[in-house]
């Protein structure tokens, strides 16, 4: 007891020693999250945007510096990452705090490590084979003085790109270590924890609904700023029937409609066509739907071949402003058709007039979250046309933005992208998103943080984690594009959106402002994004590389229980067991109702279902997920990645260092000898293609010349063989290239400057520094694999019989042994070529704006007493969480 007493004593020392360090008191949930971490325990913190998860992450880095422990800190960006880095060398000091993502390494032995969570996998699976046995979990040199790994913006299980990596790394992590979860509010928070209890070891769970600053939510409609929601979540004010009303147009198919006046030509009036709409869905509420006679007959009494929209169209025409509409059938106007013109819908107000709105009722600096940069940059471009600085402030930002130009190259001052944010920047406009310049976000983003801009228009990259909390949020568009099609915001998005506004110490309440849109009828579309938040839903997936580093020959059961670890597997296993329960409680039901002895069945049933537990596990690999790791490895071994004797070959030795998707593609080209002979610049541009998955077309004026284009032939070749294998095998196709997408690195490689890059292939300044920064980190893996292979020695010794190969008989066994010792002899020289080919790959891309984004910090700019880092940023604009709806068709 003595014991408990003490170690409480010492719990309380330390969090009142940590607390002194900020100057405001802790809240209740994270002096419960900090308490589970002191106690040695794991812990999950599910809280809104803005209230501050990122507390409990800075205390267990704060208690490891105490303990002598390392840490290391994952993010789901690059962004992320670089922001972090900043945060924590302030805190703890250049020497003590490392960045590790794909394009730097600084200090990554050092007792805080800050990466990207697609690195700290890597870094689990490198090896792991080898590693991993018994089912024991990984125990690599580098992770036995960690005492814990924190896991930023964990919600991101759900990232169709980016979940399956952090499925892996929650699963492959060593038990000795404590984990930090930091997500946002889902509704399925406690599966997620008694998920990874069950994979890693018992977690506990700290949930939070509470915002730190209350939010309110506003309508823009008629030129006024309405109340419909207050901070306490009552409904103030109701807009029924106001919104969408050109969507309903389009729905009911009158985007264009005919007339009866004598010459002119009229419209359909709008509120009519509304009033027929929301008519008609009254009625179907209501069970009042008229059948095919009660029509005839309405048709009857009303003006023939016309509706009621255009018989009130057609009457208010001719009618004084201040008449009822007449639909009586005596008219004399003459019933001949004119030139059908367009409809004009009500519109939408523009985002001056929404910010004039917001200054005047004192709610700025706002976001104004759009969808597409395209509408982005043109919502900021008119919003410029309205100046919210004063002289003075004006002045002041040009001196910045002065200091900032001196130390951007040259040749990059005239791009697009500086002139316009440069002219909008004094104005007190700026605009972000992913296909900006690195620099370029960074200014704004700490432009914004001090307050000098009164809005910024960006896409919703912004919300991901980017610390830019606002006095209001604008979300400019309640729909959005999903990658497949225009969809409604989910509950989880538009949380995720509003969760940067209000300032916590500054604002007494935040403010989320919904403007008004002809394509959104208000009323459902606010009912529906401020509903029951969404689940978090598993995106894994098996990936060959994942299967050849965590591969022991003879032994595919581990891997089974490995895949039966995830998230997928375990949701699915839960929806089983739901529907399974459902079942039997009908069946129990059922027997009761009849007076038989059915009752004792079901009982044996559910004890039955208890012993299929016991006997196979309480979660088990699905047949779906069984299928697909079956068909995995059939293609492995059909690709000859995995021979005979369950050996890897040395294609699957190579695979197994290279994680990017595409990995399985460049293995097959360099067997094949297609990058043979080709010199730095092709080899760059080749490694390009794979970094572009965009599958909108795209119009580039580059040409491959004819060395290239033989290579790309030979690609659709390797291509189309490792579709058909993945077709047989029944499993997911690994990632094509695009088309349309070439000559970007060649160009760049051959000393072609960024302006004249974006003259020549319709993509963002940001995107090609993006897609040729991942270029490089591609080519660096490539060459990594290499010369790991190259120096390993036991994979000269002997040659590992292929399935392909069949069965040697003696007479032929000796010459097909020498035959492929001749073979293993030419690869070998081959890779040690290729070694410093990718290399230099490389390093042909590494000048100008690319060296600067890859520094760190890259470049620096002085904003009043602050210095400034401008690095690079990898992050995407998101086309949404994948989010599937149920398992339930799998099962």
């Amino acid at each position: 007891m003595d014991e408990y007493v003490e170690a409480g004593r010492v719990n309380q020392a330390a969090i009142e020693d940590f607390a002194a360090r900020y100057p405001f008191p802790i809240d209740d949930f994270q002096l419960e999250a900090v308490a589970h971490l002191l106690d040695g325990r794991s812990v999950m913190v599910a809280a809104p945007t803005g209230t501050g998860k990122t507390l409990v992450a800075e205390f267990a880095v704060w208690l490891a510096q105490k303990r002598g422990q390392r840490i290391i800190y994952t993010t789901p960006l690059k962004a992320l990452s670089n922001q972090k880095y900043r945060d924590m060398r302030e805190l703890y000091g250049y020497d003590n705090v490392g960045l590790v993502t794909g394009d730097i390494v600084e200090h990554s032995h050092a007792s805080i490590v800050i990466m990207t969570t697609e690195v700290y996998r890597n870094m689990l699976l490198e090896d792991g084979g080898e590693r991993f046995a018994n089912g024991e979990r990984l125990d690599a040199s580098e992770l036995r003085d960690v005492g814990f790994v924190v896991f930023d913006e964990l919600h991101y299980l759900s990232d169709f790109d980016r979940g399956p990596v952090w499925e892996e790394a929650i699963i492959c992590s060593p038990k000795h270590v404590q984990l930090v979860g930091l997500s946002a509010t889902v509704s399925n928070a406690e599966d997620l924890a008694s998920w990874i209890s069950r994979v890693h070891r018992p977690i506990s769970l700290v949930f939070h609904e509470q915002r730190a600053v209350p939010l309110e939510h506003y309508y823009y409609y008629g030129d006024k700023i309405h109340l419909v929601q207050d901070a306490e979540g009552n409904r103030v004010n109701h807009f029924p029937r106001v919104g969408g009303e050109a969507k309903i147009a389009q729905m009911m198919n009158r985007r264009r409609t005919y007339v009866y006046d004598d010459d002119e030509e009229g419209e359909v009036d709008e509120e009519a066509v509304t009033e027929e709409f929301w008519d008609k869905q009254e009625n179907r509420r209501k069970g009042r739907v008229p059948n095919r006679e009660q029509r005839r007959r309405a048709e009857r009494r009303g003006k023939p071949g016309t509706s009621r929209a255009q018989q009130h169209s057609s009457a208010s025409s001719t009618a004084p402003a201040h008449a009822a509409p007449s639909t009586e059938e005596g008219s004399e106007t003459e019933e001949r058709p004119v030139r059908p013109r367009q409809r004009q819908f009500f519109k939408a107000p523009e985002p001056g007039e929404t910010l004039t709105a917001l200054r005047n009722a004192d709610m700025l600096p706002c976001l104004y979250f759009l969808p597409g940069r395209r509408v982005v940059e043109e919502a900021a471009t008119s919003a410029s046309l309205h100046s919210f600085t004063t002289p003075e402030e004006e002045t002041f930002i040009r001196e910045e933005i002065g200091i900032w130009l001196d130390r951007l190259p040259p040749e990059d001052r005239n791009l697009q992208q500086v002139l316009s944010l440069t002219n909008m920047l004094p104005r007190g406009i700026a605009f972000h998103h992913a296909g900006l310049l690195p620099g370029l976000k960074v200014l704004v983003e700490t432009l914004f943080a001090q307050g000098h801009l009164r809005a910024v228009f960006a896409t919703d990259t912004l919300a991901l984690g980017v610390n830019m909390p606002a006095r209001t949020v604008v979300v400019g568009s309640l729909s959005k594009f999903d990658g497949q099609e225009m969809r409604l915001l989910t509950p989880n998005e538009y949380r995720q959106l509003t969760g940067r506004a209000g300032r916590r110490g500054m604002d007494v309440r935040g403010s989320a402002v919904i403007p008004y849109s002809p394509w959104e009828p208000f009323e459902d579309a606010f009912q529906r994004i401020t509903g029951e938040m969404l689940p978090v839903t598993s995106s894994f997936v098996i990936r060959y590389n994942s299967v050849l580093n965590l591969w022991r020959p003879g032994d595919v059961q581990h891997l089974r229980r490995i895949c039966a670890s995830s998230l997928r597997e375990y949701q699915r296993y839960l929806i089983w067991e739901l529907n399974e329960y459902h079942r039997l409680e009908k069946r129990y039901q059922k027997a009761r109702k009849s007076g038989k002895k059915k009752g004792a069945a079901s009982e044996g049933a559910f004890e039955a279902l208890e012993k299929r537990r016991q006997r196979i596990g309480s979660y088990p690999l699905s047949r779906a997920g069984a299928a697909e790791l079956d068909g995995t490895i059939f293609a492995l071994r059909a690709l000859g990645h995995i021979g005979q004797n369950d050996e890897l070959t040395l294609k699957g030795r190579l695979l197994r260092g290279i994680f990017h998707p595409a990995g399985i593609m460049l293995v097959e080209m360099i067997m094949r000898g297609i990058f043979d002979d080709m010199s730095p610049n092709e080899v760059a541009e080749i490694c390009s293609w794979f970094t572009f998955s965009n599958d909108k077309r795209l119009h580039n004026r580059n040409v491959l010349a004819s060395r290239l284009a033989r290579v790309r032939r030979d690609l659709y070749q390797v291509l189309q063989h490792v579709h058909g294998i993945e077709e047989r095998a029944g499993i997911n196709f690994s990632p094509s290239i695009q088309p349309e997408f070439h000559g970007v690195a060649f160009a760049w490689s051959r000393g072609m400057s960024l302006n004249a890059l974006l003259n020549r292939i319709e993509l963002a300044e940001g995107d090609i520094l993006m897609l040729l920064n991942q270029t490089i980190d591609l080519l660096q893996q490539v060459q990594a694999a290499v010369g790991q292979v190259a120096d390993m020695k036991e994979a000269w010794d002997k040659v590992v019989p292929l399935m392909t190969d069949g069965v040697m008989n003696e007479r032929n066994v000796a010459s097909h042994t020498q035959a492929q010792l001749t073979e293993l002899q030419q690869q070998r020289e081959r890779l040690a070529a290729l070694r410093p080919l990718f290399a230099q790959a490389a390093s042909s891309l590494l000048r100008g704006i690319i060296i600067q984004s890859r520094m760190v910090p890259s470049m620096s700019v002085q904003i009043e007493d602050s210095v400034l880092p401008l690095d690079a940023e990898e992050d995407r604009d998101s086309t949404g969480l994948h989010d599937s709806q149920t398992f339930a068709e799998e099962m």
